[in-house]
């Protein structure tokens, strides 16, 4: 009876060793260099990527637009001309305020008279 005991304690230890190497092999393809977190993460970062392409590509179509726009439409030199270089036309007057140094007058009080 001593064989049969020994024999069933093997298999035993067999099984536990192989649930252990089992559980080992599992929990590195969960959280191993290229485990299922690992693709997760990739797969998120890839998804912020293409986003971050998407709005770059709309941002290099808009910057050629305007440049097209620059080179071709009059109405945008102009414009751009009057807004940034402060430029008028033969004629014009540019009248300009500013803001910063303007000041509110202060309040009389009753019976004061205004500064």
């Amino acid at each position: 009876m001593g064989e049969k005991s020994q024999r069933s304690f093997f298999v035993k230890l067999s099984i536990l060793i192989m649930g252990v190497v089992s559980l080992l092999v599992f929990a590195y393809a969960i959280i191993g260099d290229n485990g299922y977190l690992e693709l997760k993460r990739r797969e998120k970062e890839n998804l912020q990527l293409n986003r971050k392409i998407e709005r770059l590509r709309d941002e290099n179509k808009a910057i050629l637009q305007q440049i097209k726009a620059l080179k071709t439409d009059p109405k945008v030199i102009e414009k751009i001309a009057r807004e940034e270089l402060g430029m008028v036309k033969p004629g014009e007057v540019k009248i300009t305020t500013n803001p910063v140094n303007e000041r509110k007058a202060p309040r009389a009080e009753p019976g004061q008279p205004n500064p």
